[in-house]
């Protein structure tokens, strides 16, 4: 009978192995702030204050052809990996997706974006610096610009 006891121990240390809970992965996330903005060229050079994160872009090319902003809406989501999100917009809409957060300090976006008559005007994959800012642009009528900025954390 002592023979077969190592046995048992060995058998009662794996099944408390397999019936012992996994250690939850930690799910991959980033929040995200993404700023809808309007572009336009007017006598007046004129950039909304909310817009101070992106203002010294704004006066770079290409943004540089206009000369008006204006902040349409600001919207914070909290994006899950490989998870489509809708951005809500003022004008056509946009969904969000996490690719993957890069060496702990980047992040990697999918951003599409559609028109108000739901063409998709816009898709692009990018990896930016935390914190950073990135903007997407949509030419419309009359020189115009529709602009979507974001950041992630």
């Amino acid at each position: 009978m002592s023979e077969n006891r190592p046995w048992s121990v060995v058998f009662v240390a794996a099944a408390m192995c397999l019936a012992a809970p996994r250690a939850a992965r930690a799910e991959v996330t980033a929040d995200c702030e993404f700023l809808e903005i309007s572009a336009k060229t007017g006598d007046k050079a004129a950039i909304d204050a909310e817009l101070g994160p992106v203002e010294k872009k704004l006066k770079k090319a290409p943004f540089a052809t206009w000369n008006q902003f204006k902040l349409l809406s600001r919207s914070k989501k909290s994006l899950a990996k490989k998870k489509a999100e809708p951005i809500g917009l003022k004008i056509g809409s946009a969904t969000a997706t996490l690719i993957e957060i890069v060496d702990k300090s980047k992040v990697r976006l999918t951003i599409a974006i559609d028109d108000e008559k739901g063409k998709q005007v816009a898709t692009n994959t990018t990896t930016v610096d935390a914190g950073d800012y990135m903007i997407y642009v949509h030419p419309i009528a009359n020189n115009e610009g529709h602009l979507l900025s974001w950041t992630c954390r």
